[in-house]
């Protein structure tokens, strides 16, 4: 085999195998000489070899093309010397095109071809390939060629019109300059390799006409911009012909199907000449799965009454190109006018904006710098704001319907919609990156869209793209990056650049009209656009620092709200914190600099009420969102330090909750930017709660003991439910319970004045922490104390061990399951726990208990399910929510913690571990009550940040669900999908538990 050789600079060959190369590339040419008698025209094959992509391989092929020519009687000698561009088209095949020379080498008539001395982009000549193509199929006589002899004829007639087009487009020295003729010439061929292959397959399966087949194009075919090779997108429409009968029309339909896979077969089937290209029909009605032919009437009603957003997307680029013209013009008319019906619908533009997200996040990572067509800055993004602009504006402006992109682009910018300045970059971006994509499939004519990483595939690539000048790969790096990037800020910035110019009123040549502004806005999610481009402009308007600096990120702003589930409240809400921060020189720098500062602050202000809320009143936290790093939770030993030096300083209680209330936002950030695991969250927020409870404490006894000096006495809070299981959510209250324990040395009298003392304690730390201020209230619950709201508010230690072994019922063993001491005195903390753990943790649970906590479970799910509510959506109280697993497992370390000391813990997911690691449980029960848990714990919190109060059900509201999806870290227009997750898990959840707690076998 024969190595690349290239006449042009090599980055390291040694002069040893410069010289290898050289002989063979000589040895090669002199035989060609010889095989055509052009000796002494040596000089001008190294000439023109000069401009090839891999000069080494030219010699080879030539005398491939000249012993292939010798064979078949065809003097090339003679069409060299009397055509003065057939050896330099041949030069240039031969050293960029391997499949070019392979249709020649097998069929070198077509040489006579190359030979004309006419330009073929020039030509009349390209204005009739369709039709050429389209005949070829037909004998001197006017007779149809079927079967192989049809094929082979249809394929050749596609190659020799190909090789004539890609000499031509090899040589022209402004590539860009061409392409849009190239591309419209490559889809003029496909159309006639269509018009011919439906004529053959008509004839074979349709003989008695029963039945008539339009052929539509999608895609690049239907916009007249294909590539060398690309998939033609295709849907087929049939009708039974006018000979046949009603009855018939099965068979009509199967005909139709028969001609329709015999087109895609004589095009596309592995034959003696190579396929041409894929014909691909998966974007028809129901993709593969769907028929494969449709009337106009079953097309129609798919497309009014079944058909997806991004479907109508797929059928804004079509048209008929083969086949019956009468039934592709119905086709037209019953179709094409549907996608403009789509657009008007509310979640048109979001469906197809998140179709382009998951596309994107579908790329190779390893290969998306090198991504021509999907990559960021690449030609989806060029086709794709072209396209949105249009689906947008469209409804109205019919002016700018225009499926070709470049066509498209220069309507919009006609109209209004773009910039001049806007429009030229990206027609340019579009059509050097498709120069490139062209040049990466000419060597073999195979489908490529990715850069070669390797640097001689890459200088071979440069020395295409470059016809003359500087032709190495570091200009094609340096431009290729130059166009991406350019095209990555306009596809961030070109819908929302021209609403700024109309908002301020200035800034454009021709600003777009308010109305079209509107439009634009209300079609990326703005509800109310009127006050949207108010805002706008009080944002941006004027000369100051800040207002250029919000000209300057808009753009990107409002795209990235526009993404979030309600856009109107998060421009409100920077418009708010913007005219709050003034003119902070940290908040400018960060939205100038800090792209992804930016980005979170947006995504945060368009999903969460309750962090917008907070950040209003807690302004440095904005300063996190530049350092995420700054989003990891402070640890809890450094909190409560900081605390008790506020409370040392005489801040109090005030100072704590302060604390609380920022690094509780913390960790809200933290969570809503998936800085943290989700799973984290819930003990996060607890330990901060804790925290400050603690601190409290301290402040308050400060204050209220040194009033009483006589009082020696301890005193602790336990938290009980989610706080002492470290489960909390952004809006749980505290549940505790008081508890102290006077000197033994106090007489009578002093320990009634030392109960009053407690109580006064307890209730002042209790108002304290929920006292009307701009921080969070920590809401101190006592309801589970012993007789509950009718029983003391602080009881001793010994009247807790008197009730607990006089009254205790069973539901309070489990409630002390999650007993945690978190504030107060160790050592009666420590007594505390001694004193519970036998009770919480019996040496054996009686089977009457048991039978107790399964009846008061029932009770529960009766009577507390609040009136009205979907048993199936409430995560607390719901099937195979929070409370049946909670249950589950509390039951479990009833009558197993004694036993196990993993057991022994308040929070619910180690104890649900340790039940599947002791045998307890199966490892699939374990994973189904912990999914369901987990899901159940972030749906609540999830609905809770985007409300901004509470809530214990899935939403019924669309918006809001959508909101809980995102806000889950489910992708864009993941809503549905989340309650049919939910349910899922929630339902295989309550089997499983009722199989554990119950004893019952699932429920099918």
């Amino acid at each position: 085999m024969i190595r690349r050789f290239d006449l042009g600079r090599r980055q390291d060959p040694t002069r040893t195998q410069r010289g290898k190369f050289d002989a063979r590339f000589e040895r090669f040419l002199s035989q060609f000489c010889e095989l055509t008698g052009l000796e002494g025209r040596e000089s001008a094959v190294r000439e023109f070899a000069r401009f090839t992509g891999d000069p080494g391989s030219v010699s080879l092929g030539l005398v491939r093309v000249a012993e292939a020519a010798a064979d078949n009687e065809v003097d090339l000698g003679a069409l060299l010397r009397e055509s003065q561009h057939l050896l330099d088209r041949l030069v240039r095949l031969a050293g960029s095109s391997e499949a070019c020379i392979d249709h020649i080498v097998r069929w070198p008539d077509s040489l006579r071809l190359l030979a004309r001395d006419e330009d073929f982009l020039r030509s009349k000549r390209r204005r009739e390939v369709r039709g050429r193509i389209a005949r070829s199929v037909y004998d001197a006589d006017g007779q149809l060629l079927l079967g192989e002899d049809g094929r082979t004829a249809l394929r050749r007639a596609y190659r020799d019109e190909l090789i004539q087009l890609t000499a031509a487009d090899l040589g022209n020295p402004e590539p860009t300059a061409v392409y849009d003729a190239v591309s419209r010439t490559l889809t003029e061929m496909a159309e006639g390799a269509l018009i011919a292959a439906h004529d053959i397959a008509a004839a074979e399966s349709m003989p008695d006409g029963c039945a008539e087949l339009s052929v539509i194009a999608m895609g690049k075919c239907g916009a007249r911009e294909l590539n060398y090779v690309s998939d033609v997108d295709v849907v087929f429409a049939f009708s039974p012909g006018p000979t046949a009968a009603d009855e018939e029309a099965e068979r009509a339909r199967s005909c139709a199907s028969s001609a329709a896979l015999r087109i895609i077969d004589l095009i596309s089937a592995a034959a003696a000449e190579p396929a041409l290209w894929e014909v691909d029909a998966a974007l028809r009605p129901e993709g593969k799965a769907g028929a494969l032919v449709r009337t106009v009437d079953e097309f129609e009603n798919y497309y009014s009454e079944i058909a997806e957003n991004w479907e109508f997307q797929a059928l804004f680029k079509a048209r008929p190109v083969a086949g019956s013209e009468q039934l592709g013009q119905q086709w037209a008319e019953a179709c094409l006018p549907q996608v403009w019906s789509a657009a008007h619908r509310d979640d048109f533009i979001p469906e197809v904006r998140a179709m382009r997200r998951r596309v994107v996040d579908l790329i190779d990572r390893s290969e998306a710098d090198r991504q021509l067509k999907l990559g960021p800055g690449g030609l989806r993004d060029v086709e794709f704001s072209a396209q949105l602009l249009q689906l947008v504006h469209g409804t109205e402006d019919h002016d700018i319907r225009e499926p070709n992109t470049l066509e498209a682009l220069r309507s919009l910018e006609r109209g209004g919609y773009l910039s001049g300045e806007d429009a030229a970059v990206l027609e340019e971006a579009y059509s050097f990156m498709r120069v490139v994509e062209h040049r990466l499939q000419i060597p073999r004519m195979r489908r490529a869209a990715v850069l070669p990483d390797s640097p001689e595939d890459l200088r071979e690539l440069a020395r295409m793209v470059y016809p003359t000048g500087d032709r190495s790969e570091l200009r094609l790096k340096r431009e290729r990056d130059d166009y991406s990037r350019r095209v990555r800020a306009l596809h961030e910035q070109v819908f929302y650049r021209p609403i700024l110019d109309a908002a301020v009123g200035s800034g454009a040549v021709r600003l777009l009209p308010e109305k079209a502004a509107e439009s634009r806005l209300r079609a990326f999610g703005f509800v109310d656009p009127r006050s949207a481009m108010r805002h706008i402009h009080d944002l941006s308007a004027g000369v100051s620092r800040a207002s250029r600096v919000h000209r300057q990120v808009l753009p990107a702003m409002l795209s990235w709200l526009s993404e979030g589930v309600d856009p109107d409240s998060g421009l409100l809400a920077y418009r708010r914190l913007s005219e709050q921060l003034g003119t902070s020189t940290w908040y400018l720098k960060l939205l100038r600099d800090s792209g992804q500062g930016a980005e979170a602050l947006a995504r945060v202000l368009s999903l969460s009420q309750y962090a917008t809320s907070h950040i209003m009143h807690y302004h440095g936290s904005v300063r996190w969102l530049a350092d995420q790093d700054m989003l990891q939770p402070t640890p809890l030993e450094s909190l409560r330090q900081e605390m008790s030096e506020l409370v040392g300083r005489g801040r109090g209680v005030p100072g704590v909750r302060a604390v609380h209330g920022r690094e509780k936002l913390r960790i809200i950030l933290a969570d809503i930017l998936e800085v943290i695991p989700r799973s984290s969250v819930p003990q996060a927020l607890s330990d901060v709660m804790s925290a400050a409870v603690e601190a409290a404490l301290l402040s308050v006894r400060r204050e209220l003991d040194t009033e009483h000096r006589l009082y020696d006495y301890d005193f602790a809070i336990i938290a009980m439910g989610r706080l002492g299981g470290r489960e909390i959510g952004v809006f749980s209250d505290a549940d505790v319970c008081f508890v102290y324990r006077p000197a033994n040395t106090m007489g009578d009298d002093d320990r009634e004045a030392l109960a009053k003392h407690a109580r006064r304690v307890a209730l002042g730390l209790t108002s304290a922490l929920k006292s009307p201020q701009q921080d969070p209230a920590i809401e101190l619950d006592a309801d589970l104390r012993p007789e509950g709201r009718s029983g003391p508010y602080v009881r001793t230690l010994e009247s807790y061990r008197r009730y607990y072994s006089a009254w205790s019922e069973p539901w309070e063993a489990q409630a002390l399951l999650r007993a945690r001491p978190i504030a107060g005195d160790e050592e009666l903390m420590n007594d505390y726990v001694d004193m519970i753990n036998p009770l919480r943790y019996p040496e054996s649970l009686p089977q009457r208990s048991v039978m107790q906590v399964r009846r008061l479970k029932a009770r529960m799910e009766d009577e507390r399910l609040p009136r009205g509510a979907d048993r199936r959506q409430h995560v607390k109280l719901g099937t195979g929510g929070l409370s049946d697993v909670e249950w589950t497992v509390q039951l479990l370390q009833l009558q197993h913690g004694a036993e196990f000391s993993g057991l022994r813990t308040t929070s619910t997911l180690p104890a649900l571990r340790t039940a599947r690691d002791e045998g307890l449980i199966g490892a699939s029960e374990h994973e189904i009550l912990r999914t369901a848990w987990l899901m159940a714990t972030e749906v609540r919190n999830a609905v809770t940040l985007h409300r901004g109060k509470p809530s214990d059900s899935l939403p019924s509201d669309i918006r809001e669900l959508e909101a809980a999806a995102r806000l889950m870290g489910y992708p864009q227009g993941s809503a549905q999908q989340l309650v049919d997750d939910y349910l899922r898990v929630t339902r295989w959840a309550r089997s499983t538990m009722e199989v554990i707690f119950y004893g019952d076998d699932p429920a099918d």
